[in-house]
C-alpha cells in the first residue's frame, strides 16, 4: 500500500467521528438478574445464554456486532426509550409499556400455572380464589386477574426462579411460571420436586422491544427475524435450550 495511502487512512481512523466508529453495533439489552436458560453472566459480562446467542445472531444477521448492555430491571425502559440499548427481546408490550417499538412475535413459551404434588389443587381456576399464588413482582397476570379479580391472592418475588426456591422449601404451594425455563431446569435436574399436572393460562410468542432512539428500527428488526426464520437459525437456537 502507497506511504501516502496509508497515511490517510490512518488519518481517518485517528480522527473519524466516535458514533462512526460504533455504527455497526447492535446494543441489545439483558435484565442483569437473568439466569440460564436465558443468561449466563461472568464479570459482569453475558456470555451464554439463548439471549446470547440471539443478539449475535440478530446483529450478524443485520451486519453489525452484539454489544450486550446489562441493567437492572428498574432501568430497561429508560435504556431503551433514550436510545442506551437498540433492542430488548423475549418481552411482551404488557409487561414493559414505554415508548418504544414492538417487533413481529417469535420466542414460542407459555405461562402456566403449577401446584406442588405434596397440596391439592383446585380443580379450576375459581377454586384459587383466595389462594396464595407465587407471582413475579411487577408482572402482569392477565388470566388471572380476569378470573379472580380482587380474589387473586400474590405472592410476590423478585424473580421466577427466587419462586421455584420458596416452592422447594414449602414456603408455597402454587406458582406461575413460563414453560420455557421450566422445562430447561427439570432436564437439567435443578429443579426435581412432583408436580401436579400444569394449567396452561395462555400460550405467547416474546417480542423485541426496539429503541427510537437507537441505531437500528423495527423493520430492520423483523427483517432479520424473518431471515433467521427461514434459515431455520432461530430454531436450532431454541432447541439449544429445549
Amino acid at each position: 500500500m502507497p506511504r501516502m495511502l496509508r497515511c490517510r487512512l490512518l488519518f481517518a481512523l485517528l480522527f473519524c467521528p466516535l458514533s462512526l466508529l460504533q455504527a455497526a453495533e447492535l446494543k441489545v439489552l439483558v435484565l442483569d438478574g437473568d439466569a440460564m436458560p436465558w443468561a449466563e453472566v461472568r464479570n459482569n459480562q453475558l456470555v451464554a445464554g439463548l439471549y446470547f446467542d440471539l443478539g449475535q445472531a440478530l446483529a450478524a444477521q443485520m451486519g453489525r456486532k452484539a454489544r450486550f448492555v446489562l441493567l437492572p430491571r428498574k432501568r430497561l425502559v429508560h435504556s431503551i426509550e433514550s436510545g442506551g440499548s437498540d433492542v430488548l427481546c423475549n418481552y411482551l408490550p404488557a409487561w414493559l409499556p414505554g415508548k418504544f417499538d414492538w417487533s413481529t412475535p417469535f420466542i414460542p413459551n407459555a405461562e402456566l400455572l403449577i401446584s406442588d404434588q405434596r397440596a391439592s389443587k383446585p380443580a379450576s381456576l375459581d377454586g384459587f380464589a383466595n389462594v396464595r399464588i407465587g407471582t413475579v413482582l411487577g408482572y402482569v397476570y392477565a388470566e388471572l386477574d380476569r378470573v379472580l379479580g380482587e380474589r387473586f391472592l400474590r405472592d410476590d418475588a423478585p424473580s421466577m426462579r427466587n419462586n421455584l426456591r420458596k416452592m422447594m422449601v414449602g414456603r408455597v404451594q402454587h406458582m406461575v411460571t413460563n414453560q420455557f425455563e421450566l422445562e430447561y431446569l427439570q432436564r437439567q435436574g435443578l429443579f426435581k420436586m412432583p408436580l401436579h399436572p400444569f394449567t396452561i393460562l395462555r400460550s405467547f410468542k416474546g417480542q423485541c422491544a426496539v429503541s427510537r432512539s437507537g441505531q437500528v428500527r423495527v423493520a430492520e428488526v423483523d427483517r432479520a427475524i424473518a431471515a433467521l426464520q427461514a434459515q431455520y437459525t432461530l430454531r436450532k437456537i431454541l432447541e439449544r435450550y429445549r
